[in-house]
């Protein structure tokens, strides 16, 4: 069981929606051109490969992507892009768009010539360029190499980045590992990068000296701290689609015992399910893991387990 440390006495982060085209605008250049090179290709035998390079072809054919604005944006994801191009109101709609291997949550194409996208989080919440793909309903599809950029941006884009960055591979060199437990620790240096600040009430020099505050490793302290800053919120269960990407969960396995915060986690992904549920996953160390899914952690893991949040402004 993933325990945080305690005091005797509780001392000082569906489907896309989409506008259909209206009309294909055949290129009579390209299918000139593809009568003209025939069939040959470098596919299997059974013709796999063959029909794969006829679909591509045939997007190409008549779709185009030229660049996006903006070009790049945050890790996590949300932000309004245009893409430009041609063909995207054709007789085969528009079906997705992609971000590297990650789904638009929605777009809307407004002409022929432009698309609006909502832009996914990266994978990972990593740092990099993404080819951007459009798939139309007929199976094909066309590719912008390197379309666009993910960078840190936000506070909570460098708050996820190095819960992603560390979540397995510890940051020993900086803040050491706590012996059983390293949940508090690993939460509260990523709050670190998204921005706070060590003070007198809440530090660790673990690594160095070995000196540390009870609000950074244990939970009952830890939970004190987060509710006396200005900048948090709490949020029980029942708040939950309040929840965003960044906040804070603080988990009791064992509420009839009455002695409190056992674990601590970051949230990592929020998604309303079709049912109207939401789901949420969660990054952290101790039990080491990047979506851990919280519903599991307080019924098939901890049965009769609770938890609540701090939402972080």
């Amino acid at each position: 069981m993933d325990l945080m440390p305690r005091s005797s006495t509780r001392r000082p982060s569906a489907r896309p929606s989409r506008r259909r085209p209206l009309t294909l605008l055949v290129a009579a250049f390209a299918v000139a051109s593809l009568a003209l090179t025939g069939c040959a290709s470098g596919g299997s035998g059974d013709g796999s490969g063959s029909a794969a390079s006829a679909d591509s072809a045939a997007a190409d054919a008549r779709v185009a992507l030229e660049a996006l604005s903006p070009a790049s944006g945050s890790l996590t994801g949300g932000a309004e892009v245009t893409v430009a191009g041609s063909g995207f109101a054709g007789d085969s709609p528009v079906a997705s768009v992609r971000f590297g291997t990650e789904t638009a949550p929605a777009f809307t194409v407004v002409d022929d010539r432009t698309l609006t996208v909502v832009t996914p989080a990266s994978v990972d919440y990593a740092v990099g360029a993404v080819p951007v793909t459009v798939a139309l309903e007929d199976g094909s599809e066309v590719v912008l190499d390197g379309g666009f950029g993910y960078e840190v941006q936000t506070p909570v884009d460098s708050q996820l980045n190095y819960a992603f960055t560390y979540w397995k591979d510890y940051n020993l060199a900086e803040w050491g590992q706590f012996p059983d437990n390293d949940c508090g620790n690993f939460v509260n240096q990523a709050m670190l990068a998204r921005g706070w600040v060590q003070d007198e009430n809440w530090y660790s020099e673990y690594a160095t000296t070995g000196d540390y505050s009870y609000s950074w490793i244990r939970g009952n302290e830890m939970d004190a701290y987060y509710a006396s800053r200005p900048d948090t919120t709490r949020l029980e269960l029942t708040q939950r689609d309040q929840v965003k990407l960044g906040d804070v969960v603080m988990f009791d396995w064992d509420p009839q015992n009455d002695n409190g915060v056992d674990h601590t986690m970051i949230v990592s992904k929020v998604t309303p399910n079709l049912d109207g549920t939401i789901a949420i996953k969660l990054v952290g160390h101790t039990v080491d893991a990047q979506y851990r899914d919280l519903d599991t952690a307080i019924t098939v893991e901890n049965p009769g387990g609770t938890a609540h949040f701090w939402s972080i402004a």
